[in-house]
């Protein structure tokens, strides 16, 4: 039950942090238009707009801040790599939080009080600031995707995955770890506990020699650049569909106007996504994750693609690898134990009952828990790739209905015209950001349920990193409340600030005991 409400808090604070991530594109275009036109509208627009980033950057921080005890708490184990791999992304991706606060609240004061392109040059820093913050994270969860600098270390188990760039770890420390893992799984269900143990640590010894390494991972460039503009999306579809429901209910053509202020961006971000940091992302996961590839393209059998394989690899003659063909390769490992692997690279580890535990049966039994979600990943993928395909036909319609586009201007508006103009332009934000917003999610959920059974790829397990003490589900109802309430209270302010600012400064006073 652990994961699921792991899983639950990760989605709420995603919510926060794509506001946080797009909502600097919007000001940005907003304060843009205000110095061109020097329309007070622009201005006033992009007050409200803050407004709603400054609660939302204080909604993030909260849930944020419960994710990650709960991660510590739920996932003990995870500590390994907080305290290795994960230690100077995480340090750096500090250092950019204050960084926003910082920027945020510079922002905020001087508002008005400076010239628009200052106002929009302290813009541009805090969100240069929030992409970087959103990059270091996906760096700490691109490596539990693949596992950059082990080398070797992954294939000795599993000789289907590539090497994982140069080798700055001790080989003997990190295999005693993995079979010291494997010998209290084997022997209690659960191995957190070993992780946490002082002994062990002695036992280890240095792990990492280079702990910079997780930042020059390719895979983690690929997955930043994939993620953090899927986040920019979403949060400025968030904005397009509020101003579009303002439209709506009140026929303003202000509204019109705003939107019109970041519509451009937001279709370079959408064009960009599939064609680029899409097409990166893809050829990440075929090289360096065969098995979530499988899945994705449900290959229970290697079959030929020239299409798929000449987007994932680069030429249509590639076969697209699937199970069969990982199981062969697990053949590969005959009769070799744990015994002889430790023998060979962790002498000192003594595994007991557990030397006999054949490799190629470890191989064949996680290959076949990885191929049981095959149905699931494979759907759940091209469902991602439908949405995205019809997000990016929708914000073209928008962008031909609010700009002169010639024969597709035209065309679009003969197709809604029956809707007429406060309708279609709802209608097609409202495809927008649902859209948006499936497409995101679900390639997070491949992204995330692709890599199992592992934690950390081809690696460490989940049940090595959970923690072994049991708890009561009614504890989990109350965690899974106070994630809700926070959500729900949270997008209520938000609300609530966006609609009706002076309301949310009575609110405020009240609160605080101000008459």
């Amino acid at each position: 039950m652990l994961l699921p409400i792991s899983a639950l808090g990760i989605f709420i604070h995603s919510f926060f942090l794509t506001i946080s991530l797009g909502f600097p594109w919007v000001i940005g275009g907003l304060l843009f238009q205000w110095w061109r036109t020097e329309d007070q509208d622009y201005y006033d627009a992009a007050r409200n707009v803050t407004a709603v980033l400054g609660l939302n950057f204080a909604l993030g921080a909260i849930t944020g801040t419960l994710v990650e005890f709960g991660l510590v708490q739920a996932w003990p184990g995870s500590i390994f790599v907080i305290a290795t791999f994960g230690l100077m992304p995480l340090t750096f991706e500090l250092v950019a939080f204050i960084g926003e606060i910082v920027l945020l609240v510079m922002f905020i004061v001087t508002l008005g009080k400076v010239r628009p392109l200052a106002s929009l040059g302290i813009m541009v820093f805090y969100g240069a600031m929030a992409i970087l913050s959103g990059a270091l994270i996906m760096t700490v969860n691109s490596w539990l995707n693949v596992p950059w600098g082990t080398g070797s270390l992954a294939s000795n188990l599993y000789p289907f995955l590539p090497q994982y760039g140069r080798s700055v770890v001790n080989p003997s420390a990190l295999v005693t770890l993995k079979l010291e893992l494997i010998k209290a799984l084997l022997a209690t269900g659960t191995a957190s506990q070993v992780l946490q143990s002082p002994d062990l640590a002695k036992t280890v010894g240095l792990a990492l020699s280079d702990p910079y390494v997780a930042l020059s991972s390719p895979y983690a460039f690929a997955s930043a650049l994939h993620a953090v503009n899927a986040g920019i999306i979403v949060g400025m579809s968030f904005a397009l569909v509020g101003y579009a429901y303002r439209f709506l209910k009140t026929g303003q053509v202000k509204y019109v106007k705003f939107v019109r202020a970041f519509l451009p961006i937001l279709l370079v971000l959408l064009i960009l996504q599939p064609i680029v940091f899409g097409d990166f992302m893809g050829k990440a996961v075929a090289i360096q994750q065969p098995t979530k590839f499988a899945l994705m393209e449900g290959a229970t059998n290697t079959t030929q693609n020239p299409i798929i394989a000449f987007l994932a690899y680069g030429y249509p003659q590639h076969a697209i690898i699937g199970f069969d063909s990982l199981r062969s390769q697990c053949d590969s490992l005959g009769q070799t134990t744990l015994g002889n692997l430790a023998a060979s690279t962790a002498p000192n580890v003594t595994l007991g009952s557990a030397s006999s535990v054949s490799l190629k049966s470890v191989c064949l039994s996680d290959l076949a828990k990885s191929e049981s979600r095959l149905v699931v990943i494979y759907s759940l993928y091209y469902a991602k790739i439908a949405f995205g395909v019809l997000d990016l036909v929708a914000i073209v319609g928008l962008v031909a209905l609010n700009f002169d586009l010639g024969a597709l201007s035209r065309l679009t508006r003969r197709i809604l015209h029956r809707f007429g103009e406060q309708k279609s332009v709802f209608l097609l934000s409202l495809l927008v950001v649902l859209a948006s917003v499936f497409a995101s999610g679900l390639g997070w959920f491949v992204r995330e349920d692709g890599r199992k059974p592992w934690t950390v790829y081809g690696l460490i397990y989940p049940e090595e990193v959970i923690t072994s003490v049991s708890i009561s589900p009614y504890v989990f109802v109350v965690f899974a409340l106070i994630f809700v309430a926070v959500a729900v209270v949270g997008i209520y302010g938000i609300y609530i600030v966006s609609t009706r600012r002076l309301k949310f400064v009575e609110l405020l006073k009240k609160g605080a005991g101000v008459d």
